[in-house]
């Protein structure tokens, strides 16, 4: 093989893998959407499905009747 040959494969495969590097990119980002931070319904969130936030802290009240009142 010649040198400007073995150049011409060089570049061809730099090309390349500037390609292949933006789509892995562009998956990677895919795979970080659901449901909350995307437009997809939750239906499509699969087994991966976020933890839900709820707003209310556990414990703080205790559960059943207060002391003191009469039932």
């Amino acid at each position: 093989m010649r040198v400007d040959e073995k150049d011409k494969i060089i570049q061809d495969l730099k090309f390349v893998i500037v390609k292949l590097t933006a789509r892995v990119e562009e998956l990677e980002k895919r795979l970080d959407l659901n449901s909350s931070n995307s437009s997809k319904p939750p239906s499509s969130d699969g087994f991966k499905k976020p933890a839900p936030k709820s707003l209310r802290q556990a414990g703080k009240n205790p559960s059943g009747g207060k002391i003191g009142h009469k039932g």
